[in-house]
């Protein structure tokens, strides 16, 4: 029920090599590299979560040629926000002069997915024509920079992209295979609380990187064959393959198994790092902007994250 008018994105200026994290780190731009395929990342310093995620969303808008006013509904994706209340959507929608409802959505790297398919269901509903989705994440600030495991993983950023009533969507997919250990990351609880009893735990992530691995390769390779078929398509019908920035064996594997091939598959990860929910739609205005996407190309979105979460997405470009 909607087609992508306008995508949009914006990165912090800071750029850490691989090279940087090894003046602090038993690590070195070899070793990180043959394992993820990551060369570098951006990471956040002097600006704000807020001023990337409304970056990428008035570039979405002039993208996509609608103000602020014409948006029926707001929604982010992000695990956490410069502010827990007021949410990163309604800090979106006062800096574009929307009032339109606004909310975020925690499906870690998922999330984008999660969100377009809240769109579509909205648009079918008649309850929106105009959908702005935002995805922002700083990681950066999430991850315990004295673990070479998982640091070495991440980067900062948002994109952000409208849809519109229309054609355009052929297939969604969302899952969710409940596990609340593989991937993990403590709230800080009662910290202003005279009566908390509860262990003050460390905002820092904790991920088991080979149940990780397996979930993510066996998600990713049934998400695509499931989406597929309720489009009836084949997964050599598709065009481009935007997958989840998450490491480089771990999208090798999980589309080898259909023989798809490597020219269609999508990345920027040597550039930008896993930036959870925010590595696709930065992956897909990085090549929108290159004039990639042909109209009637089949666009084919697939990611897993924490939770652990699931989803794939095909969609067919409508712009010229």
């Amino acid at each position: 029920m909607f087609y992508i008018a306008g995508t949009g994105s914006a990165l912090p200026e800071k750029v850490v090599t691989n090279d940087d994290l090894a003046k602090f780190l038993d690590t070195s731009d070899e070793w990180i590299y043959t394992r993820t395929g990551i060369r570098s990342r951006h990471v956040i310093t002097h600006e704000r979560l807020n001023d990337l995620a409304i970056a990428s969303a008035k570039q979405a808008l002039a993208d996509a040629g609608i103000a602020g006013s014409d948006v029926d509904l707001i929604i982010c994706a992000t695990m956490r926000g410069d502010t827990f209340t007021p949410s990163l959507a309604c800090c979106v929608g006062e800096a574009i002069c929307s009032r339109a409802p606004a909310f975020d959505v925690n499906a870690a790297c998922v999330g984008v997915l999660y969100c377009m398919e809240i769109a579509d269901s909205f648009i079918a509903a008649g309850k929106a024509k105009n959908v702005l989705i935002v995805s922002a994440e700083a990681m950066s600030k999430l991850v315990d920079w004295t673990d070479r495991s998982t640091c070495v993983l991440f980067g900062d950023g948002s994109g952000a992209m409208v849809v519109r009533a229309g054609k355009g969507r052929l297939a969604g997919e969302l899952s969710c295979d409940p596990d609340s250990h593989v991937i993990r990351m403590p709230n800080i609880e009662g910290v202003n609380s005279p009566y908390n009893e509860s262990e003050h735990l460390p905002l820092i992530m904790h991920m088991d990187g080979g149940e990780v691995y397996k979930f993510a390769v066996n998600a990713m390779g049934r998400n695509i064959e499931e989406v597929c078929a309720q489009a009836n398509l084949t997964p050599a019908d598709i065009d481009w393959y935007l997958p989840h920035q998450a490491n480089v064996r771990i999208i090798d594997a999980s589309l080898k198994k259909f023989r798809i091939d490597k020219s269609k598959v999508l990345l920027n990860i040597s550039g930008c790092g896993n930036m959870s929910a925010t590595s696709i739609m930065v992956l897909l205005d990085e090549y929108a902007k290159k004039g990639t996407f042909k109209k009637g190309d089949k666009l084919l979105f697939v990611a897993f994250g924490a939770g652990l979460t699931s989803g794939a997405v095909i969609v067919e470009w409508n712009k010229d």
